[in-house]
C-alpha cells in the first residue's frame, strides 16, 4: 500500500495562493466586462475545479458571463 505524503505548510500556501490569484484575477475581468459579482455566481468549490483543471481565468469568466446571460 502506498503512503499518502504529507503537504508542506510551503506547498499549501502555494496552492493557495495561487487559486488566490487565480480567483482575483476572474473578479477583475468579471468587474470590467460586465456587472457580474462573482461570489453571487459561483462558490469556491467549483472555482477549485477549474482552477485545478487548468482552466485560464479568462476562460472561466467567459463561462460565467455566459451563465448569467442564460438565467
Amino acid at each position: 500500500m502506498k503512503l499518502l505524503h504529507k503537504t508542506s505548510a510551503l506547498s499549501f500556501y502555494m496552492i493557495h495562493t495561487g487559486f488566490m490569484a487565480f480567483k482575483a484575477r476572474i473578479r477583475e475581468i468579471l468587474n470590467a466586462t460586465s456587472d457580474t459579482n462573482l461570489e453571487d455566481m459561483v462558490d469556491d468549490d467549483a472555482l477549485h475545479a477549474f482552477y485545478r483543471s487548468g482552466e485560464s481565468p479568462e476562460f472561466v469568466a467567459a463561462t460565467l458571463c455566459d451563465w448569467s446571460y442564460q438565467d
